[in-house]
């Protein structure tokens, strides 16, 4: 095998949660310019469908599945009608966030980050597994963030829920091993998405983060997708349990 040709997804099935927008889009593009089909979940239809539309314009396949990942419920239904499709791959891209400090923080902002950020991609893990058929080698890729290493003040909930995040993938990777899974992390640093317009829209916050990026720069949604397609091709087939940092090099820093 070429080792151009272990980055390519052709004839794959990956699952992409939060594909209407931001990260989890340009990972859903991505990872359909590699070669694979896409089912692409998130909760509101039009940001689907206009991501479906750009992928099939690429020439790519995608199917969309308008899910609100904090039901329970929701997420057992999707585990069932993925069951009628082989899952190759799984990126759980979809994520929420909430800014306060700590003492105001209130218990049910709290609860709902930790439901789509750390239960939801779990649980969505877990029904794959239960319904998964033979032993096809397959790759869950969960979205980490520099929160998953350090503090962030006022996302006490966020920091949480990815912290907690990488101790989900290390588990996971040291139990599914054997039967042909892989689980991995990739924790991207501070990229211009809506999830941090709140923050990087004001000119003098947005410049100390750049001041703190080694590269000066925030990052580019397209600026993921390489290490996704990465983690959920054959180029890395013998990783698992690990996270992969994708920060500009602030945490080296």
């Amino acid at each position: 095998m070429s080792s151009l040709h272990q980055f390519s997804l052709e004839n794959r099935n990956v699952v992409v949660t939060g594909a209407g927008r931001g990260l989890g889009r340009a990972i859903a593009e991505a990872v359909a310019a590699a070669g694979a089909s896409v089912e692409l979940v998130a909760r509101t239809e039009t940001q689907l469908v206009e991501a479906r539309e750009t992928i099939e314009k690429a020439g790519g396949l995608a199917q969309v599945h308008c899910v609100d990942l904090a039901d329970p419920t929701a997420i057992a239904d999707l585990g069932r009608e993925l069951s009628n499709c082989r899952v190759d791959g799984v990126v759980h891209a979809a994520g929420i966030t909430h800014r306060a400090d700590a003492r105001e923080f209130g218990d049910a902002a709290f609860a709902q980050v930790l439901a789509v950020n750390l239960t939801a991609p779990f649980m969505l893990s877990r029904e794959l597994m239960r319904h998964r058929e033979g032993a096809t080698p397959s790759s869950h890729v969960f979205i980490g963030s520099l929160g998953s290493s350090i503090a962030i003040p006022r996302a006490v909930a966020y920091v949480a829920s990815k912290a907690g995040l990488l101790g989900v993938v290390r588990t996971l990777a040291a139990e599914w091993a054997t039967s042909g899974v892989r689980v991995n992390a990739i924790s991207p640093g501070y990229f211009r998405t809506e999830l941090t317009a709140e923050v990087v829209d004001k000119p003098d916050e947005l410049a100390r983060m750049e001041s703190r990026i080694p590269m000066r720069r925030l990052g580019l949604p397209e600026e993921l997708g390489g290490a996704a397609v990465f983690l959920l091709s054959d180029a890395s087939s013998y990783v698992t349990g690990q996270q992969i940092v994708v920060d500009g090099g602030w945490l080296a820093s």
